[in-house]
């Protein structure tokens, strides 16, 4: 291998490593999404209250 293919594979070695570091320090600093808009249960149906069938013009 030539002096600027390994230097290219470093580089992107460094930049998917760094990423997955990076994103697995941002998963644990915070883990859960605690800032969600009020009323964020009631979106999408539940069992409770299933969402209600969509209706296509075709």
């Amino acid at each position: 291998m030539t002096s600027e293919a390994i230097a290219l594979l470093v580089v992107s070695l460094i930049v998917v490593w760094g990423g997955l570091l990076v994103s697995i320090v941002a998963i644990v600093r915070r883990p859960e999404r605690v800032d969600w808009p009020h009323g964020w249960e009631h979106e999408g149906g539940s069992e409770d209250r299933p969402e209600p069938p969509v209706e296509h013009d075709t």
